[in-house]
Parts: structure tokens; sequence; C-alpha cells
């Protein structure tokens, strides 16, 4: 049985939920992430400021939980569908969100909020099917706020697509996609992938965001005080999600290793904890095992064990001789192999996240990250 969720695990689930708040809708596989080749180790070692921008947005990315209604009148909303009720709550929330920033300081949180909104996977795409496309409205004005003409043109273009109605998150949803996985309407599907494309050679609103608070002495210190308080846990978010892109542990099982080889023994030892941990933190591990991440499964006890983890080491290693030998690295023969278990199988599996669930795992790789001086400054 899994563990109570400690106040360490709180903190960490907190800022892996907001990435992951998207997971609630069923995206097809044109909606798939698409890790970049790039891996400049040396920008890693720098906490830029628009870190400090991002993290100062990251309610307004889900205003309904970080500004419910004061009056409790609002047991929640349906994210999964919402309906003109639940939009207009939505954009409710938003609105007291930002009553609570100084008035200069609103467009650029808007447009940190937005450029996370649009450059999670499917981009642009995910924007208008997923529930942000209720901001429609609010994106469009700091757009042209911002003389950002070509980023708005091309918002105006999307959701002309739905027709001079828009409609609803949940009819634009529906038309796009059954929810399982199928495409509805592939013209539409292909009209948005194309205008994604178009937006993502634009430069990113959160450059934009920046540029507003570097050109302002009064945001720029208020923003550089928050940059330089950051505590350690999100500079090792920084350096673990410019990691995560240059391992890229979707591609094939030779060429994951290729690139894990390639980095440096502490950079190698960290990525490969941190993607276990988001796992078992998001899910299980269980969930650890089935998707792509589970390929690491060698690779991650043996970082365990160097830092000093054993106990941890033991978990995976005995996740690992419930499938064959060798262990299939393979996504597919996994997945194959699992799904031929019974209950006990996959119980067993979901029992190991409990001897992992301890935060032991952060604290080693910071102190790793520090100890070869590489936690970002």
């Amino acid at each position: 049985m899994r563990r109570a969720a400690l106040p360490w695990r709180r903190r960490a689930v907190g800022a892996a939920f907001v990435a992951l708040a998207g997971a609630a809708f069923a995206l097809p596989v044109a909606c798939a992430p698409t890790p970049t080749a790039s891996c400049d180790l040396e920008r890693l070692r720098h906490y830029p400021l628009a870190m400090a921008v991002e993290n100062r947005a990251l309610p307004l990315r889900l205003p309904d939980v970080f500004f419910p209604d004061p009056a409790g009148r609002d047991p929640g909303l349906d994210r999964d569908s919402l309906d003109a009720a639940g939009a207009a709550k939505l954009r409710a929330a938003l609105e007291r969100g930002l009553a609570g920033f100084r008035p200069g300081e609103r467009p650029v949180l808007m447009l940190a909020a937005f450029d996370h909104w649009t450059a999670q996977g499917a981009g642009l795409k995910g924007f208008f099917v997923l529930p942000e496309g209720v901001f429609l409205d609010d994106v469009l004005e700091t757009l042209d706020g911002a003389g950002l003409s070509e980023h708005a043109a091309l918002v105006r273009e999307g959701a002309a697509l739905f027709g001079p109605r828009y409609g609803t998150q949940a009819e634009r949803y529906a038309r796009w996609s059954d929810g399982g996985g199928e495409i509805r309407d592939p013209a539409l599907d292909a009209a948005l992938d194309r205008l994604a494309e178009r937006f993502r050679a634009l430069p990113r609103p959160l450059d934009e965001a920046v540029r507003r608070v570097e050109r302002s002495p009064d945001l720029a210190a208020s923003y550089e005080t928050l940059r330089a308080g950051t505590d350690a846990d999100d500079r090792l978010r920084f350096l673990t999600g410019g990691l995560w892109r240059c391992l890229d542990h979707y591609g094939t099982p030779p060429a994951v290793a290729a690139r894990l080889a390639a980095l440096p023994t502490a950079h190698g030892r960290i990525i490969v904890t941190e993607i276990f941990q988001a796992e078992m933190l998001n899910g299980s591990v269980h969930q650890f095992f089935f998707n792509s991440s589970g390929g690491l499964a060698p690779d991650v006890a043996d970082a365990l064990d160097a830092m000093d983890l054993p106990g941890h080491a033991a978990a995976v290693r005995r996740g690992i001789a419930k499938f064959p030998s060798p262990f299939p690295r393979d996504l597919n023969t996994r997945r194959a192999f699992m799904a031929r278990q019974d209950k006990a199988f996959d119980d067993a599996l979901y029992e190991l996240t409990g001897d992992v669930d301890d935060g032991k795992m952060q604290e080693a790789m910071v102190g790793i990250a520090r100890e070869a001086d590489i936690l970002p400054r």
C-alpha cells in the first residue's frame, strides 16, 4: 500500500502537477511530446530570470486550483469537459488571480502562462482543445497589448478554424477527438498542426515577458530577488528539465544508451533518477516500468547505488526481477510482457512505490549536483 503523501512529496508533486495537468485529457499520438535534440550543459549552470518569471506565473496556469471561489460555492470544475458555465468559472478564477498582482506585472504573467500552455506537447493545438482555450480573449488582449501581432494573428486564425461561434471547450475537443486516441476531424487536426508549427517558429511569449521585466527597474529588481532566492529544489528542477531534453528517453534503447553514455557521470545519474522519481510521483513504480522510462530501470538502480541509496536501488531491482532476463528495455516488448501478467504482478510493482517514496532521492540529487558543482547558480 502506498504511504500518505509526505510534506516533501506534496511540494514535489505541486511542481509536477501543473506540467502534468493536461494528462487528464486523452491526447492522441498527434499530441505526443516532441523532445528537442539540443543539449547545452554550460547553459544549465545558470538559473535564468525566465525561470523566476515562470515560477511567479505558475498559479495562473491553473487558476481554479490556486484561486478558488472565496465563497466556497463552487465544488470544482470538470476539466475533462468544460461547458459554458465551467468556462465562466475558470475565467473568473483567472480574474481573481490576476487581481492579486500589480497592474504592470499582469501582462508579464499572462505572457508566461500562455507560453507554458503553448510550449507543452501539442503546442498551440493543445491550447485550443484543452481547458486553457477558454482564455482566448484574455490571451488576445495580452498579445495585442504586448505588440506580438504575429502571435495574435495565428491565435485568431486557430480560433477561426472552429467557426464563428468558437464553441465550448467540450465541443471543440469532441469535434477534434473521441477522447480515446482517435482523431474525428483529420482536416482540423492537420490545420492545427500546421498552425502550431508556424507558432513554434516565432519567438516565445516568455522571451517578451522577460524583456518587459528587464525594461522595468522595479520589476527587474523584484524578479532578481526572486531568482537569487530560488531554493535548491527549483534549481535542480531547471537542471533536470534541460537534462530531460538531453537524454530524450523516448527513443530507441541503443540511441538512449548512447545519449546517456555521452553525459558526464553526475548528470547521467541525476537525470535517470529524476525520470524515475517523476513517474513514481505522477503515478507509481508500476507506471515507471510501463512507460518509456522503464527502459532505464537498470541505469536507475546503478545510479541509486552510486548515490548511497541501496534500499531504493534494491526496490528497483526487485521490479526488474519481475521481468524476463535480459531485462526488456524496448517499450513494446516490455508492455507486451506486462499485458500477459496477472493482478499480483501489477500489485507487486505498485507496492514498490512505498519503498522509494520518502524524499531521499530528491536530497541525493541535490547533493550530487552540489558536489559536482552543477547545481544552477
